[in-house]
């Protein structure tokens, strides 16, 4: 099997395509001043659920397919590990920022993927939390998509864009 092939670009494709998708949602949040506002407008929740959807499938993509597939690029992965021991090493060797930024980024994820109809004020303190955080999850996507373009990913597939933007 071929890492980079099978594993590494589809994995990395799929992370910025859910970036990008994320980015623009979030930045259409911030424009709109829903976050701010007592109640969202169903235009406005309609963005926000769009931003809560790309943010889990950008973390569980990076968690289950691009961070795996460059540990065992880099030959670092073991298949008995806790997964907190395979974040430690990810940090170690500098494909995440932060263990501790990544496991904040996946306790909001969790909260926002329940809705609390009868708490409105629930869904808006969790929805503010996790969109002051979509730039911590961008920059551990551009971290790892340096980490992925320097084991050769991306040089001839014309990536859907770049992290960050």
């Amino acid at each position: 099997m071929d890492l980079l092939h099978d594993k590494l670009e589809p994995a990395l494709q799929e992370c910025l395509l859910h970036q990008l998708r994320l980015h623009a949602a979030w930045q259409e949040l911030l424009q709109s001043h829903g976050l701010e506002a007592a109640s969202l407008s169903n235009e406005q929740v309609r963005v926000a659920d769009q931003m809560v959807y790309r943010f889990g499938r950008l973390q569980d993509a990076i968690g289950s397919r691009l961070l795996p597939a460059l540990l065992q690029i880099m030959q670092e992965w073991q298949d008995n590990e806790a997964w907190i021991d395979k974040l430690n090493r990810a940090e170690k060797l500098g494909l995440l920022p932060s263990v501790e930024t990544w496991l904040l980024l996946r306790e909001l994820r969790n909260q926002t993927a329940h809705e609390y109809p009868l708490q409105p004020e629930i869904v808006q303190l969790n929805l503010r939390r996790l969109t002051q955080h979509v730039p911590d999850l961008e920059a551990a996507l551009a971290q790892l998509q340096t980490q992925a373009v320097r084991r050769g990913a991306g040089q001839k597939s014309g990536l859907p864009g770049q992290a960050g933007q």
